[in-house]
């Protein structure tokens, strides 16, 4: 089984390296492996909004950088997980970049979700388990939850995960989850 961690490198804080090393290790532990994925400002462009991905090379963004092989990456994996600092309870730029330029694994059309708010369909009949762990070394209870509000805004099959605790209890929390490709829900 194949996994990509893919984490935000302009914060190389201690936390962030032992959330790296401890995800990093309990992968391996599972039998997966994994490749990384870290990134700085300057591997990405911003998404243009132009919506290329879908008209023009449907399934693949028109801008010519590290974006087309993160995705090529992301969907050739059983699981996903993301590590961000979490910058007044959201992603950071970085992250946030990612997510957004993974618009091209999806269709370009409209579905209402229960909540009333609509959410583009998938593109493909399975996707991997995708998990998000944010960290901080002070998180406010409000950022914490506006963290876990705007990611499931963005995906209803993600798992968010704070850490901020031990590492135990994310490794808990880990070993519980089911880890390998989902159904076509994002």
């Amino acid at each position: 089984m194949k996994a990509l961690l893919i984490s935000d490198q302009e914060y190389p804080t201690k936390t962030y390296q032992a959330l790296n090393d401890l995800t990093g290790k309990f992968l391996k532990h599972k039998g997966f492996d994994t490749d990384m994925i870290e990134l700085e400002a300057e591997n990405l462009t911003f998404c243009m909004g132009c919506f290329g991905c879908w008209i023009k090379k449907p399934g693949e963004c028109v801008i010519n950088d590290r974006m087309a092989q993160i995705n090529r990456s992301v969907m050739n994996s059983d699981v996903v997980i993301y590590l961000s600092p979490i910058i007044f309870g959201q992603f950071s730029p970085n992250i946030k970049n990612i997510i957004d330029r993974s618009l091209p694994n999806m269709l370009p059309f409209f579905e209402t979700r229960p909540d009333g708010s609509t959410m583009h369909p998938p593109r493909y009949d399975t996707y991997p388990r995708q998990i998000i762990l944010g960290y901080g070394d002070e998180i406010s209870d409000e950022d914490k939850q506006l963290f876990i509000d705007v990611t499931k805004k963005h995906r209803r099959n993600i798992e968010v995960l704070i850490y901020q605790e031990t590492a135990e209890n994310i490794v808990e929390v880990l070993n519980k989850m089911e880890l390998g490709r989902v159904g076509g829900i994002l």
